[in-house]
């Protein structure tokens, strides 16, 4: 694979995360330091930058009336669950479609149930929030075979032979997203730290997802010549589902005494207890912890300067679920499904940082969207 540094320069750059408001502060006006070096210093400027498109080529489509449109959260407990499956109701609505959710839990079991939940009820339409294909694969079958769209709401395909309809597409020539999770994690790491990371890091086992945000930050780091994994703790949904994975994590950063970054994949983690953990472990100080995704949990939890939380790699989430609505109606058109490009930059205290609420990305999506669907 081709570095993503390298794919990055060829896609749209962002300089706020704010919808044309001052409601965020700019890295070009906070994230400067003098005290570190150029090459740090460079690295920052790349994480707060981030990435993204306008939605400036998206065509026009039709929307089928009267649709039932089910989304199968991955577990309502985890905020980076919830968060898009409540946008993705919003989406569905706006559309003009009868709009349900069901609970995966946490766990491949309530996967498959609230797939079968969703088939039960009359489901037109599924998007899967958080999971790929394999994690329910004789589930998610069983609905291909009774007629229901299923469309990626960020998760992949990773069924042998396909089973969805569609993923959710992001940019062109770029690879998934979560690999951006991980470079951008490491471009922060490595400028907080100047050049010097000692990580621990947190990896998602139960979707394929999870090892691309490793491997990507494992893979930016080498890049950038300056650091170390320490230790790389596996960590599955079960885990988070019943907080086990809490004292697994503080086990690991405290026989690491020397840890400088904590990677997280996801901020429902810090959200539902880890930032707490962190801070009970005595080494909140010393590390510089990054989440990912942006929830709005995460948000406020920066903005109040709780231990435990450093930045996020903040996406966004209610864009990308009014994407996944918007692939539907174009796969169900027999159109190719566009381009979403959910804008994504690092989040701290002090850059890019929205006054209130989470994270919405660089447009007003919602009305590029609602014109494209005639709305």
């Amino acid at each position: 694979m081709a570095s993503i540094s390298a794919m990055l320069l060829a896609a749209l750059a962002l300089t706020s995360c704010s919808s044309g408001t001052d409601d965020s502060t700019g890295a070009e006006d906070s994230g400067s330091n003098n005290s570190i070096s150029a090459s740090a210093q460079e690295a920052l400027d790349r994480a707060f930058e981030g990435v993204g498109s306008d939605l400036s080529d998206l065509e026009a489509t039709e929307v089928e009336e009267d649709l039932t449109f089910y989304v199968m959260s991955c577990g309502e407990q985890n905020p980076t669950c919830a968060a898009p499956a409540a946008a993705m109701i919003e989406a569905a609505e706006a559309a003009g479609w009868n709009a349900n959710l069901v609970d995966g839990k946490l766990n491949p079991e309530g996967f498959a149930t609230a797939i079968r939940q969703a088939i039960a009820g009359g489901a037109d339409v599924l998007v899967p929030v958080g999971i790929g294909c394999g994690a329910a694969a004789a589930a998610f079958q069983e609905a291909a075979a009774a007629g229901v769209t299923i469309i990626g709401g960020g998760g992949v395909d990773d069924c042998d032979p396909k089973v969805w309809d569609s993923e959710r597409l992001w940019l062109p020539d770029m690879p998934p997203f979560f690999y951006t999770f991980g470079e951008l994690m490491a471009d922060y790491a490595y400028g907080k730290n100047d050049g010097d990371v000692k990580a621990v890091v947190i990896n998602s086992t139960t979707n394929v997802w999870g090892p691309w945000i490793t491997e990507s930050f494992e893979t930016q780091l080498g890049e950038l010549g300056g650091g170390d994994v320490l230790e790389v703790v596996d960590i599955s949904d079960p885990e988070t589902a019943d907080n086990s994975y809490l004292q697994k994590v503080t086990s690991a950063l405290l026989a690491n005494p020397d840890a400088n970054t904590l990677i997280v994949p996801t901020d429902g983690y810090l959200v539902t207890g880890l930032a707490t953990a962190i801070e009970q472990s005595g080494m909140a100080d010393q590390l510089t912890v990054i989440g990912a995704f942006g929830s709005e949990g995460a948000l406020d939890m920066i903005r109040n300067g709780q231990p435990g939380i450093t930045a996020t790699v903040a996406l966004g989430t209610s864009w990308e679920a009014w994407g996944s609505i918007d692939t539907a109606i174009r796969i169900r058109n027999g159109q190719e499904a566009a381009y979403i490009g959910q804008s994504i930059q690092v989040i701290d205290a002090d850059n890019n940082m929205p006054e209130t609420g989470g994270y919405e990305g660089s447009i007003d999506f919602r009305s590029k969207f609602l014109e494209s669907w005639g709305k």
